[in-house]
């Protein structure tokens, strides 16, 4: 995974099974990969997880005028409601947090499709 911020941070990472990655204000008892210091962000406004078929991104950020656009190859977007989760998929593998219209952080994935984990579980058996 890529991200940026407004601010013009960036990195990559690469996310094994166990693996998480974390974008929230900073300050809280979790070590955030990506931290930021604004009072409407939530502590973990979004985190994405490593799972089958796909990576899974979870918006815990309140509403305080936020949205969670996924985004897809095309430009299509679909929105995330405050405390759900979805795969992201090799269409729709792109995440931006924004505040107020203003992207705080965008969050592209890269991924191979790997069956779901019960699948996986029945291929190691």
């Amino acid at each position: 995974m890529m991200w940026k911020t407004a601010a013009g941070d960036s990195g990559e990472v690469q996310l094994g099974p166990d693996d998480k990655w974390t974008f929230g204000r900073a300050g809280g008892g979790e070590d955030l990969t990506v931290g930021i210091d604004h009072p409407l962000v939530s502590r973990t406004a979004l985190v994405i997880r490593d799972a089958g078929p796909g990576p899974v991104v979870f918006r815990g950020q309140r509403d305080n005028g936020a949205t969670v656009a996924l985004v897809s190859v095309i430009g299509s977007i679909s929105w995330l409601d405050e405390g759900t989760a979805r795969n992201l998929s090799a269409e729709e593998n792109r995440v931006e947090l924004s505040l107020d219209d203003e992207v705080l952080v965008t969050v592209d994935v890269e991924f191979e499709g790997r069956g779901t984990v019960v699948e996986r579980q029945q291929a190691a058996d």
